[in-house]
């Protein structure tokens, strides 16, 4: 089991950290998904990251409480809980982690306005990430002293202060309980999890930029610095900006693309029930070469059972009722599960292909089954999921079957210029039996 937990964290925060060899989860609570369903944290999570956002059901304070004493335990174990706080609801931390004594979160403070402690751990990434930092809250009613860092509590074990606001009051903070320890941050957006990994590391994320020991604030001062180590300081700062605006583009770049194309073709390794259909539907539309209808949506103000789930009707400019009773119809059926197709979906195929011969007085038509069988295992390691006889009955009525795997590797095919969109359409519309492609 993973040792990171990441929650409410995005898949392309958690690829992050597994590409630095991290052992890494990730879940959403209900306070993002807006389903109220439990949360359950691995026992092996040694660190977990909880990032605090405006979500679906901001407000209800009564959800994941039932978490809080079995967390509390694992950290006073030794366990390390993380909250970056981009939403000023007490409750989002306390029914996680139980009661703080004195916390309070409240007043979005200005991140400008905030004094970061130099001896602190992290400091240095607190100073690079700041001007990307979005929400920072008050966490107490009452202000520090001026140079008060750490306090000891009653309730909890010693509190270490991390930021506070011009005025003392504390905005991040570490309380230290038992062996393990609870951090409370300020939320810097987009890159709560390059501050994450500072954590991990336990180490600034410069090292080589640092020196052994940092020289008093004034000394940095313009008052003391020469034009020419100002020039260069002034060139350096330029470099780190272009530097990190170009990693926010392609930071971008990624999740637009995962948004537009990536997740929703994944869809055919992972998906069930209407999200499979709409990823095959999806798929075919992307391979053209005819024009491919939703069959619950063509219905939709009609009373009528919708048997098969799409038609790809041939030629593509044709109406889709002038389509359907002259032109090449394939009818599509999408089945998933955990096991083999069963010998009742393969027999529709068949059965639908008939009444609706019958219904449009068409018999230009071929129907396919496209199925995620044994969605739970890794794609590659998936067996046929379709019987050799059920190969041989789809082949002496013309069908096909097809599993959504193999049309998920045609199509990865055809973007690294392996195969031709007409190659992948071609092997549906002509091939019975078992459709497979030479990749």
């Amino acid at each position: 089991m993973a040792k990171i937990m990441l929650l409410d964290f995005t898949q392309a925060d958690k690829d992050r950290l597994t590409s630095e060899d991290y052992d890494v989860d990730l879940q959403q609570t209900a306070w993002k998904t807006g389903l109220d369903l439990p949360l359950d944290i691995p026992f092996t999570s040694e660190v977990i990251f909880y990032q605090i956002a405006d979500g679906a059901m901001a407000g209800r304070p009564d959800l994941h409480a039932g978490v809080q004493q079995e967390l509390v335990e694992r950290i006073r174990g030794g366990a390390r809980f993380v909250c970056f706080i981009g939403s000023g609801e007490t409750a989002r931390i306390t029914n996680l982690v139980g009661p703080v004594e004195g916390l309070k979160v409240s007043e979005n403070v200005r991140p400008g306005a905030l004094v970061f402690n130099p001896r602190a751990l992290l400091h240095v990434p607190f100073e690079r990430f700041k001007p990307f930092m979005g929400k920072s809250f008050r966490l107490m009613p009452e202000a520090l002293a001026e140079g008060v860092w750490e306090k000891d509590s009653s309730g909890n074990g010693q509190f270490e202060f991390l930021a506070k606001t011009a005025d003392g009051m504390p905005a991040a903070m570490i309380v230290h309980m038992g062996q393990g320890s609870l951090w409370l941050l300020p939320s810097f957006g987009t890159k709560n999890i390059d501050v994450a990994m500072a954590i991990l590391k336990d180490k600034p994320p410069l090292p080589a930029e640092i020196p052994a020991e940092a020289p008093p604030d004034w000394i940095e001062a313009d008052d003391y610095v020469f034009p020419d180590l100002r020039a260069l300081v002034a060139k350096r700062d330029e470099e780190q900006r272009k530097f990190e605006e170009a990693l926010a583009d392609y930071d971008r770049q990624i999740k637009d693309l995962r948004a537009g194309g990536q997740e929703e073709f994944h869809r055919l390794l992972n998906g069930e029930g209407p999200a499979l259909k709409m990823s095959v539907v999806n798929a075919l539309r992307y391979l053209g070469g005819g024009r491919v209808v939703d069959v619950d949506l063509y219905w939709k103000n009609t009373i009528r059972d919708k048997e098969e789930d799409a038609w790809v009707i041939d030629p593509a400019d044709m109406a889709v009722e002038a389509g359907l009773r002259k032109g090449e119809l394939l009818i599509v059926l999408v089945r998933g599960g955990r096991n083999w197709a069963t010998d009742d979906e393969c027999a529709l195929l068949q059965k639908y292909k008939g009444r609706r011969m019958q219904e449009f007085d068409n018999t230009r038509m071929k129907a396919v089954l496209i199925g995620n069988y044994f969605a739970a295992a890794d794609a590659k390691s998936r067996p046929n999921p379709f019987s050799a006889a059920q190969i041989e009955e789809a082949q002496k009525d013309g069908n096909g079957l097809l599993t959504s795997y193999e049309l998920f590797r045609a199509i990865k095919a055809e973007k690294e210029n392996r195969l031709s969109k007409d190659a992948i359409r071609d092997q549906i519309k002509i091939k019975t039996g078992l459709i497979t492609f030479e990749i």
